[in-house]
């Protein structure tokens, strides 16, 4: 009887040291994946921006824009290696942001407002690369930063996440897609089918026209209006100069955060 309840409490004493170790284990992974991105509506404006001490990147974007969407690894790859800036992003499709609207002049996406103090010292518009949202935020890296760049090939290889959106009046289905390689992500492909109500004014072909006169996407008509295809080798894709290190979890995160629905 002593052995049995000796053994039963050293049995008892191993699983905790193991359910604790696989905690611990699983903690430091959750922290690890953390892009620290803060989400901002109205509620919590105040706090994280105008009373934040430290220097911030904000960014608002739409889901309807690819080059939001591409921004994302960029901002990914700045909160996890400056731990000193804060990276906020603001959803201009999304609720309970009326006085953030109020407050800033957004005339495309994306719009970065760069702050220090609770003041604006700078304002961009449309995608940025790393060094250039730096140089607006007026910071210098220190010199012994070191930055994650660390690659994670996943146990999956494909992401797919979509949401439905609505841009300039016209409501639409995103999709963006990733192929995750061994050391990158070698794939992204962008798809948006976007619905021109039959009593719209102004005609279909004049809006697809406009949509390829910006070149950041192929345009094709479809039964319920037309389709926008920002494939991984396009041009614009290119010039955008896509970070690529971003691992499978960060990207989930991040879109997630946007309010897309990933698989």
């Amino acid at each position: 009887m002593k052995f049995e309840r000796k053994f039963s409490f050293v049995s008892v004493l191993l699983l905790t040291l193991i359910l604790g170790s696989f905690t611990t284990a699983l903690a430091k992974a959750s922290n690890d994946e953390d892009i620290r991105i803060v989400k901002i509506n109205d509620d919590n404006f105040e706090k994280e921006i105008m009373n934040s001490k430290q220097p911030i990147i904000l960014e608002i974007s739409s889901t309807s824009c690819p080059p939001c969407l591409i921004m994302i690894p960029t901002l990914i790859d700045i909160a996890k290696n400056y731990t000193d800036i804060k990276v906020a992003s603001i959803g201009f499709d999304e609720p309970n942001i009326e006085k953030i609207k109020n407050t800033f002049r957004i005339q495309a996406f994306p719009t970065f407002y760069f702050l220090r103090d609770g003041k604006i010292i700078n304002m961009k518009m449309g995608a940025m690369k790393e060094d250039e949202l730096l140089k607006a935020l007026e910071y210098t890296p220190a010199k012994n930063v070191k930055k994650v760049t660390q690659y994670k090939p996943p146990k999956k290889k494909n992401l797919s996440c979509s949401i439905d959106g609505e841009f300039s009046g016209l409501k639409n289905h995103i999709t963006i897609s990733f192929v995750f390689g061994k050391t990158q992500i070698d794939d992204v492909d962008i798809v948006t089918d976007v619905l021109i109500p039959p009593e719209l004014e102004e005609p279909k072909p004049q809006i697809m026209e406009k949509f390829k006169a910006s070149g950041k996407s192929e345009v094709t008509e479809t039964k319920t209006g037309f389709k926008l295809h920002t494939a991984n080798n396009s041009r614009f894709m290119r010039a955008m100069d896509m970070k690529r290190t971003s691992n499978y979890s960060e990207m989930k995160a991040g879109l997630e955060l946007q309010g897309f629905k990933c698989e």
